[in-house]
């Protein structure tokens, strides 16, 4: 392990989090990685070693650091009240699209843990729609 780490990463005394990363280059179905490009480090482990946060990852064909594919993609916290409150946060983003906005917009959130808020109310989401769309309507 120590001349692996040594041999790939310039010490055996690699910070866990330069070697575990979170890395969404497109919308592809099956994923792909590549060391030279941007990547998000992420602290979590898999399930397998009793993280509640699990990111499973491992190496992928041409790469030394460790792409997560499975564990957690939505996590959310609900506190039920006389008005509902929730937070939550998806790996990567809502969009599938990597042209738009939300292609990539909470990936850091993600890979840190800090959740948004989750907007029910009519008031809660002023300031936050880029579009509506009713059923029966026009598609946006």
């Amino acid at each position: 392990a120590v001349g692996q780490l040594t041999r790939d990463f310039g010490s055996w005394n690699t910070p866990w989090n330069a070697i575990n990363r979170f890395q969404r280059l497109d919308g592809a179905i099956r994923p792909h990685f590549d060391d030279a490009k941007p990547s998000t480090p992420v602290s979590f482990t898999s399930a397998q070693w009793g993280s509640l946060a699990s990111f499973g990852a491992k190496t992928w064909p041409g790469t030394k650091r460790y792409y997560g594919t499975s564990g957690n993609s939505f996590v959310a916290v609900v506190e039920f009240g006389p008005r509902v409150r929730a937070m939550a946060v998806m790996a990567g983003g809502q969009s599938g699209n990597q042209a738009s906005l939300h292609f990539a917009d909470q990936i850091d959130r993600y890979a840190t843990g800090r959740l948004r808020p989750v907007y029910f109310y009519p008031d809660e989401l002023a300031g936050h729609v880029e579009r509506v769309y009713r059923p029966g309507g026009d598609a946006p």
